[in-house]
C-alpha cells in the first residue's frame, strides 16, 4: 500500500466535487485488489461507504480544512503514504496527488472574490494550488479545458496533468418521483417549462434565466431552489412571475423534472466540467448551455449554445437548430472507465 485517500468528502455536503470522489471511489473499489488503498476519514465521520477493497480508518477529530492539514498529514507521514485528494484540497506540506477541477481561482477571480468569504477561500485555493506546483506528483484534472488552462496559469508542463472527467451513471440508481408535478403551479405542464437549477454563485450565472424569463412572458420557468436571495439581481418578485421556485427537493423530483422539462438550461460564465447537464442529459432531456469554458467540449454537438452574456434569445428559434444525438456525450463519459484511468495512474507512479 502506497497511497491513503482524502476521505474528508463523506463529512461534506454533496456537490459536483463530492460526487466526483464518491462515484469515482465506488467504481475504484470494484476493480482494485484488497487492501490496495486506504481511505482516511475523520473520526467523527457517520456515514461510511461500504467498500469491499478500500480500507476505510478513522483518523483525527479536527474540524474543517484543518483536518487535511494535520490529521491526514500526520497519518501519512507516520505510515509513509502519498495523499489522494480528489475534491481540490490537500495538506499544503506534501500535498500528494491532487485533482484541481478547475482554473477558477485564476481565470474568474473577480467573481469569486466579491465578499470577505469568497477572499479568504481566494487565498486558501490559491495557497492550495502553490503546494500543488511545488509538488512533484502528477496532477489530475476533470477536462481538457481546465488542463490546458491549469498548465498555462500554473507554468507546469500539459504532461503533469491527467483527465479523469466526471460522468452520469450514478443517476441510474435515482429513482424518479412524479408527485413533484402535483406541486406545481396551475399553468405548468409536463413538456412546456424550461429548468435550471438556481445557484447564487456567481460564476453559474442565474441572472441569464432572470433576464430571458423577463423577456419571454410567455414562457414558464421551473426553478429548482429557493428564491430567497436572489434580490440583489432585482428579483424581488420572481416567484410572482413566470419563474417557479421549488425550493429544496428530492434527487427524485428533480429527476421527473428533468425528464419532463422542455428544455434543460445552463448558462455558466465558467465550469470546470458541469455535471448537472450530463445528468439532464442522461434523462432524455434538451439542453441549453453556455459557450463558456469547458461546457462545449464537453457537451459537443448534442446541446444547443447560447451567449452567456446576451439576454436576447428566441428560445423556439434555439431549440429548432438540429443537434446530435444524446449518446454522443453519454458514450464518452463513464465513471467506470474513469476509475479505470485513476487505478492506472497509481498504480504507475
Amino acid at each position: 500500500m502506497r497511497y491513503a485517500i482524502n476521505g474528508r468528502f463523506v463529512v461534506r455536503k454533496l456537490t459536483g466535487q463530492e460526487r466526483f470522489a464518491t462515484e469515482l471511489l465506488r467504481e475504484l473499489d470494484k476493480i482494485c485488489e484488497k487492501d490496495e488503498f486506504v481511505m482516511v476519514v475523520p473520526e467523527y465521520a457517520e456515514t461510511l461507504p461500504d467498500y469491499k477493497n478500500i480500507k476505510i480508518v478513522k483518523y483525527g477529530k479536527v474540524k474543517s480544512h484543518f483536518w487535511e492539514q494535520i490529521s491526514l498529514y500526520r497519518y501519512c507521514k507516520k505510515y509513509h503514504l502519498v495523499s489522494v485528494n480528489l475534491t481540490s484540497t490537500c495538506p499544503l506540506l506534501d500535498s500528494g496527488i491532487v485533482c484541481c477541477h478547475d482554473a477558477a481561482p485564476y481565470e474568474i477571480h473577480e467573481l469569486l472574490t466579491q465578499n470577505l468569504y469568497g477572499k479568504l477561500s481566494q487565498v486558501w485555493h490559491m495557497w492550495m494550488i502553490d503546494a500543488v506546483k511545488r509538488s512533484k506528483y502528477p496532477i489530475i484534472t476533470v477536462s481538457h479545458y481546465s488542463k490546458a488552462r491549469l498548465a498555462k496559469f500554473m507554468h507546469v508542463p500539459e504532461a503533469r496533468f491527467h483527465v479523469i472527467s466526471n460522468a452520469w451513471q450514478h443517476y441510474q440508481r435515482v429513482k424518479e418521483d412524479d408527485l413533484i408535478f402535483d406541486k406545481l403551479p396551475k399553468g405548468y405542464h409536463r413538456g412546456e417549462y424550461f429548468m435550471a437549477l438556481s445557484s447564487l454563485t456567481p460564476q453559474k450565472n442565474f441572472v441569464w434565466v432572470k433576464e430571458v424569463a423577463k423577456r419571454n412572458p410567455n414562457k414558464k420557468f421551473v426553478i429548482v431552489g429557493r428564491a430567497e436571495g436572489f434580490t440583489k439581481l432585482g428579483s424581488e418578485e420572481l416567484q410572482d412571475s413566470n419563474l417557479h421556485f421549488t425550493g429544496y427537493l428530492t434527487d427524485g423530483e428533480i429527476k421527473s423534472l428533468m425528464k419532463g422539462c422542455r428544455a434543460f438550461i445552463h448558462p455558466a460564465v465558467y465550469e470546470g466540467f458541469g455535471i448537472p447537464p450530463i445528468e439532464a442529459l442522461s434523462c432524455g432531456a434538451e439542453l441549453i448551455v453556455s459557450t463558456a469554458a469547458c461546457l462545449p467540449e464537453v457537451y459537443g454537438n448534442s446541446a444547443h449554445y447560447i451567449d452567456p452574456h446576451n439576454y436576447d434569445v428566441d428560445l423556439d428559434e434555439l431549440l429548432k437548430e438540429p443537434i446530435a444525438p444524446a449518446s454522443e456525450v453519454l458514450d464518452k463519459y463513464s465513471w467506470a472507465r474513469e476509475a479505470g484511468k485513476l487505478l492506472k495512474l497509481l498504480r504507475e507512479n
